[in-house]
């Protein structure tokens, strides 16, 4: 199986809001640079810089 693609370990969350339960899959790239704190944060000022440049 070498052209099988490795990933990390997927994370499963649920959720409850209300009578609603919200499951929330996610997974990363075992080389990702960044974690989804620091990218969220970064496209979060990237998209303020863009808005206050208009």
């Amino acid at each position: 199986m070498q052209n099988e693609k490795r990933t990390a370990p997927q994370m499963v969350r649920e959720y409850k809001i209300g009578n609603t339960t919200y499951v929330v899959k996610s997974h990363s790239r075992p080389d990702a640079t960044e974690d989804a704190v620091s990218k969220v944060k970064r496209l979060i000022r990237n998209d303020l810089r863009k808005n206050t440049a208009k």
